[in-house]
C-alpha cells in the first residue's frame, strides 16, 4: 500500500485554480493548533442548508481534493456547503512519508508517535459552522479519499451524533478502528472501491506485510456496518458501461432495510485503481461513474429516508 504516492498527483491541482477565493484558506483553532480548512457556499444558500465535509488523502491537501472531487460544482446544483479540511504535516520521516507531509491520525503505525486530535478538530468545526452559517446539524455529512475516507470511518465510528452518514471513496479500516467500532449508533455508509487497488488493497493487509499497521479488507469493512445497520436485503445492478474503453465497469450493492431505515451502499469498481471515477483529469479511470454527484445522491436518500 502506498498511499502517499497515490495522492501525490493531487497536489498538482493547487496550482490549476485561477479564482482567488477558492484558495483563501480560513483558520480555526483546535488542539491548541491553528488548523487550516476551505469552505465553499454556494449563492443563495438556503438557512439550515446541509454540511457536507470532503477529507483529501495522504499527502494531498484541500485545494487538491477541491479540484479533484469538483464538489463546488454538486453544491451549487444542489444547495449545500462544503467544507476541505487541511490535515496537519507528520512531525518526522517514515518509511513511506517526508516530514511535514500532511495526513489525518487514523491509527497508521508510520504514525504511532503523532498526536494530534483530528476528531475533535473536524466535529468542533462542524459546530462552528452549523451555527455561524445557520447549517443543519442533522443533515452534516463526510466524504474523503484513501487516508481522508479511512478518517471518515473513524468518524463514522466515533462521532455518529455529529455525522450522520459517511461516503469513504478507496478508503479503509485499520483493524483497531474495526475492532472498537460497535459502542456507538450505526449510520448509512456509501463505499466506493476498485478491485485492482495497488494503494489501499481490496484484500486488505490483515497481517501487516506493508507496515502501513493491519487494516481489513473492503468486504469485511463492508460486511461490518451491513451488520452494525442490520439491513436485511441486498439489491444488486450493473451501471452503464458509458465508457467500453476504461477498461472497468461498477456494480453497486445496496443494502437496505435497516434499522432508522439506513441503509449500505457499495460500488465495486471491477479492474478499477485507486480512484475517485470522474475526478479530474477526466480521461482516466473508470467514466461510468460520478462519485461527486452520486455521494450527493446517497446523503440525500439518507435525508428522506430519515424523515420516513
Amino acid at each position: 500500500m502506498i498511499k502517499y504516492i497515490s495522492i501525490i498527483i493531487i497536489i498538482l491541482f493547487m496550482f490549476s485554480c485561477t479564482n482567488d477565493n477558492r484558495n483563501s484558506f480560513l483558520q480555526f483553532e483546535s488542539g491548541g493548533l491553528e488548523r487550516d480548512y476551505l469552505l465553499y457556499l454556494p449563492e443563495g444558500l438556503k438557512p439550515e442548508s446541509p454540511l457536507v465535509f470532503v477529507l483529501h488523502g495522504l499527502g494531498g491537501t484541500a485545494t487538491g481534493i477541491r479540484e479533484y472531487s469538483q464538489m463546488d460544482k454538486i453544491a451549487d446544483e444542489n444547495g449545500f456547503a462544503v467544507c476541505y479540511p487541511q490535515g496537519t504535516g507528520g512531525i518526522e520521516d517514515t518509511k513511506y512519508t517526508k516530514k511535514g507531509t500532511p495526513f489525518w491520525n487514523v491509527g497508521y503505525e508510520i504514525h504511532k508517535n503523532e498526536t494530534v486530535d483530528d476528531i475533535t478538530f473536524i466535529t468542533s468545526l462542524a459546530g462552528f459552522l452549523q451555527e455561524k452559517y445557520n447549517l443543519d446539524s442533522e443533515k452534516t455529512y463526510c466524504s474523503g479519499m484513501s487516508n481522508g475516507g479511512d478518517m471518515s470511518y473513524l468518524l463514522g465510528c466515533q462521532a455518529p451524533d455529529v455525522f450522520k452518514a459517511i461516503a469513504p471513496i478507496t478508503g479503509c479500516m485499520m483493524e483497531k478502528m474495526y475492532s472498537t467500532c460497535n459502542s456507538n449508533d450505526a449510520i448509512p455508509v456509501f463505499h466506493v472501491h476498485g478491485t485492482s487497488d495497488n494503494t489501499t488493497y481490496y484484500e486488505g493487509d490483515e497481517d501487516n506485510s506493508d507496515g502501513w499497521g493491519a487494516y481489513m479488507s473492503v468486504e469485511n469493512t463492508i460486511n461490518l456496518w451491513i451488520k452494525r445497520n442490520e439491513c436485511k436485503s441486498t439489491i444488486i445492478d450493473t451501471l452503464a458501461d458509458i465508457d467500453p474503453n476504461d477498461g472497468s465497469i461498477v456494480v453497486s450493492y445496496k443494502n437496505i432495510d435497516g434499522i432508522n431505515n439506513n441503509e449500505v451502499w457499495f460500488y465495486k469498481i471491477i479492474d478499477g485503481d485507486h480512484e475517485w471515477p470522474q475526478g479530474w483529469p477526466k480521461n482516466s479511470g473508470n467514466q461510468d461513474l460520478n462519485t461527486s454527484a452520486e455521494i450527493w445522491n446517497f446523503f440525500e436518500h439518507c435525508m428522506h429516508q430519515n424523515r420516513e
